[in-house]
């Protein structure tokens, strides 16, 4: 307690030698004014505003075009996750790392987890899903699917089995595909689209949903795609590293 006390003293007779009042509260708190020591600098070093793209092509076109002496610069290609790269210039002789270029791709608003009318989910999986792997099947279950009174879902809790529609007028029991496989539109057109399971699943009132059932190992194989474009892309340019 006595060393606490000493330092303490010691401390506040420093910060009078430099000028600052020591100000004592009732219970005999002291304090200073740590505004004084908040010097700002008049004329700071300037960095550039963050160059927003939305294309890996756009990226690699500037990146080799020279502009703002790009090529002069040791850079570093980060891919974040499956729609997003940053680009940044080494630490500067302050240790700042200012983010030079970011790269967002436009991506579809995907639902899943959410059970939707037959008509929205044809027209999700028709807009926003490469026509390959399981889509044809779901979309032509999909669209027999008939939900009437009377009509069950038999649910094992893996798949289920409901009435679909085989015929102009004649109904039969059909089994929904599951899990399937699927591509949607989730990461940079300039790549391939990822495939990944999904859980089909059908409600009561016939509303169906797909429930992403791969761990997001997807957003995995996104970011190694984009990672060995950009790689084979910018090959030629040696101040360039490329890391995911």
């Amino acid at each position: 307690m006595t060393e606490n006390i000493k330092a303490a003293l010691e401390y506040a007779v420093e910060l009078n030698e430099h000028g600052l009042e020591i100000l004592t509260a009732a219970d005999g708190t002291e304090y200073y004014d740590a505004n004084k020591f908040n010097l700002k600098e008049l004329d700071p070093k300037r960095y550039p505003k963050t160059l927003q793209l939305s294309t890996l092509t756009s990226l690699v076109d500037y990146l080799k075009s020279d502009l703002n002496g790009v090529n002069k610069q040791r850079l570093i290609v980060v891919v974040e996750k499956n729609d997003e790269v940053c680009i940044y210039p080494e630490n500067d002789e302050l240790e700042h790392r200012p983010l030079l270029i970011g790269v967002k791709a436009r991506t579809p608003d995907l639902t899943f987890g959410r059970f939707m009318s037959s008509e929205q989910f044809n027209t999700m999986l028709q807009a926003n899903f490469i026509d390959d792997n399981d889509r044809g099947t779901l979309i032509e279950f999909s669209s027999a699917v008939k939900i009437e009174n009377g009509a069950d879902i038999e649910d094992t809790g893996v798949s289920q089995v409901t009435t679909i529609k085989s015929g102009v007028a004649t109904f039969a029991k059909g089994k929904a595909p599951n899990p399937v496989l699927l591509r949607p539109y989730r990461t940079f057109l300039e790549v391939e689209q990822p495939a990944s399971q999904f859980v089909f699943r059908l409600d009561s009132n016939g509303q169906m949903a797909l429930f992403e059932a791969d761990g997001k190992r997807w957003v995995t194989d996104a970011v190694d795609n984009i990672a060995g474009y950009l790689k084979e892309q910018l090959a030629d340019q040696d101040n360039i590293t490329v890391l995911a």
